[in-house]
């Protein structure tokens, strides 16, 4: 999709054998109609997807397929990571382990576009991307805040606070911000991307393997305070909400984890 002065833009998606056969089709459908984005979109997935499905989704127009290994840890991190204090909520490393999988939109393969908006494969499209493409993050990546709207909750929520090594991370990072952000929507700039940018990541899991929510947590730590390249992604443009997790009564909402109203 050629914008921005002739700037290459691509939609990224990630998703496992599971998650593809339930989402694809209708994101897909979504992105191409309502959505109005007719430009190329990256499919990102692992070896052990199937290569039937492989091969039909490779036939769908200007989409572009990368199969990747699963994101190895350590084995302390991943002893740790299994025995989390997660609360009354599920350990997701062990029920949304390919979460992970995400890690890998910055690989340095994605440096042959300028602008990467990745998406999550459960988002709902309501209404044309176009207002979404009318600013562009500049060496920074544009999310939406996590604790919006009324930005109580802080970075802290993101980690296992009983753990030892939470203490260690607080004293690193300021985990009081309560501006920090979603990973279910991400628009960046592939400039802030070099050959080390997803072993840095993995390395910071490795060495604080205490986010309850997985990639979530530690990207946080990375794009806030290692890159401080963050931007929250505005509410509004051109009278639409970018992104809200729930569709919301008299507004029009672009994008939406939720295809519904929240309950009262």
């Amino acid at each position: 999709m050629k914008m921005f002065d002739d700037k290459k833009v691509a939609i990224a998606l990630v998703g496992n054998f599971r998650y593809l056969r339930k989402n694809f089709d209708r994101l897909f459908n979504q992105l191409r109609g309502v959505g109005e984005y007719k430009g190329e979109i990256i499919l990102i997935t692992t070896y052990f997807c199937p290569t039937f499905l492989i091969n039909n989704l490779s036939k769908k127009n200007n989409i572009k397929i990368f199969r990747f290994r699963q994101i190895k840890f350590n084995k302390k991190t991943e002893y740790l990571l299994n025995n989390l204090n997660t609360g009354i909520e599920p350990n997701r490393n062990k029920t949304k382990k390919f979460q992970w999988h995400k890690v890998h939109i910055f690989d340095n393969k994605f440096k042959e576009w300028d602008y990467i908006f990745y998406l999550d494969l459960n988002i709902h499209i309501h209404h044309s991307l176009q207002p979404l493409f009318k600013i562009y993050p500049n060496r920074n990546i544009y999310a939406r805040s996590d604790s919006y709207p009324d930005y109580e909750r802080t970075l802290e929520s993101q980690f296992d606070t009983t753990n030892f090594l939470y203490k260690e991370l607080k004293s690193e990072f300021d985990t009081n911000i309560n501006n920090y952000f979603q990973t279910c929507i991400l628009y960046f700039d592939t400039n802030i991307i070099n050959e080390y940018s997803k072993s840095e990541i993995i390395d910071l899991v490795n060495k604080y393997p205490i986010s309850i929510t997985n990639e979530q947590g530690i990207m946080n730590l990375y794009f806030i305070f290692k890159e401080e390249n963050y931007i929250e992604l505005p509410l509004k443009m051109d009278g639409y909400i970018t992104f809200y997790y729930w569709l919301l009564e008299n507004e029009k909402v672009i994008l939406s984890k939720q295809n519904r109203t929240q309950y009262k």
